[in-house]
């Protein structure tokens, strides 16, 4: 009798187990429904919250925001590095938040710089000038090449360091560059009676140990607007470094994320300058929501050029392409962050490869 009890419990102690097993199982797998994608490709990880919702019929304001961050999350731990076909020639992309590179296509080779060495300029004007300082338009304006991109400055102009960074950085003004390297270059001495291509020298100078100092050690600068000049380069890896030190700055990220600017002068005259980084631009087939600028060029030597950024997930990533074409430069970009953010839509074009620049090409 003593043994049938012992025997009858046994099973009753087994039967309890098992359906408690069961029912946890059940748990966990509801728990699991946002599971970490295996690839970067496609829309991995982004239906699983609208799954979980019409499962559940009803998903709080709490756990939904849980779910994206899950998600966001998991697209971050899998960035260790990203695979892409592009066109450019060069190319360096930099996740800004861990100082890890993701990709890289010659990023040590040297390049002609063309325009994004504006940024560079930028960086060391406000070393030495305030944001509100006036400056007043010389003959330093006719430095420029004849087929350079300018922003319409008139000798007389008075305008301040802001309105001439603008003016330098989204039409990609060489007469402004080299309005901002002229005063800052008489700071940089300490002499105002300065002349121009001496204060122009002093700058440059200023440009190189401003380079070295935010990593970029590969570089040689020669001229304030990255205008082709034999003995002037740069490489991928030093225009992300640059551009890194950009972004730490309020004043430059704002203008170089800015599509447009409208501004006043001091003489009354009034202008809208437009960014011409179409990554920007919201009517452009290459637009982007998440862009947060920066820097477009475009040489004979340097053929087009851009050197972008974008916040995804709370992460922001620079990306740096050079040997390009006109238009491939904002394709390879977004391609490279179409690695990064699944929801990108590439625009449908045909990516044959760039030849080479024809001389004369406006320079930007």
């Amino acid at each position: 009798m003593k043994m049938k009890k012992l025997i009858a419990f046994t099973l009753a102690l087994f039967l309890a187990i098992t359906l408690a097993a069961c029912g946890d199982s059940g748990d966990t797998q509801n728990d699991n429904t946002a599971t970490k994608p295996d690839s970067l490709q496609g829309d991995a990880g982004f239906n699983h919250k609208e799954d979980n919702e019409q499962s559940s019929g009803q998903t709080s304001e709490a756990n939904t925001n849980s779910q994206q961050e899950d998600v966001n999350s998991a697209f971050t731990e899998d960035i260790d590095n990203i695979s892409v076909d592009i066109i450019a020639t060069n190319a360096y992309v930099l996740d800004v938040d861990t100082n890890s590179v993701l990709f890289q296509k010659n990023s040590d080779v040297h390049i002609a710089p063309a325009s994004t060495a504006k940024m560079l300029t930028a960086l060391t004007v406000l070393d030495y000038c305030s944001l509100d300082d006036t400056i007043t338009v010389g003959s330093e304006i006719d430095l420029i090449a004849s087929n350079s991109s300018r922003a319409g400055l008139n000798y007389g102009d008075t305008l301040t360091v802001k309105q001439l960074l603008v003016a330098m950085l989204l039409p990609s003004g060489n007469d402004a560059a080299y309005t901002l390297a002229v005063n800052a270059g008489k700071r940089i001495a300490g002499k105002d009676g300065l002349g121009v291509q001496q204060a122009v020298k002093v700058f440059i100078d200023a440009m190189d140990l401003k380079a070295k100092g935010v990593g970029a050690t590969s570089s040689n600068f020669i001229s304030p607007d990255g205008y082709d000049a034999d003995g002037q380069y740069t490489t991928a890896f030093d225009l992300a470094q640059i551009a890194k030190a950009c972004l730490g700055n309020d004043a430059l990220s704002e203008i170089m994320s800015s599509y447009k600017i409208y501004d006043t002068w001091r003489n009354g005259r009034e202008v809208t300058y437009y960014n011409t980084n179409n990554l920007l631009n919201p009517d452009s087939q290459y637009y982007y929501s998440n862009a947060v600028g920066l820097k477009t060029g475009s040489t004979g030597d340097a053929g087009s050029c851009l050197v972008s950024a974008a916040a995804i997930n709370g992460q922001t990533y620079i990306c740096v392409v050079m040997g390009s074409s006109a238009e491939t430069r904002f394709s390879d970009c977004l391609t490279v962050f179409s690695a990064i953010d699944p929801t990108i839509s590439l625009p449908q074009e045909n990516h044959a490869a760039p030849s080479a620049a024809p001389g004369g090409l406006m320079r930007r």
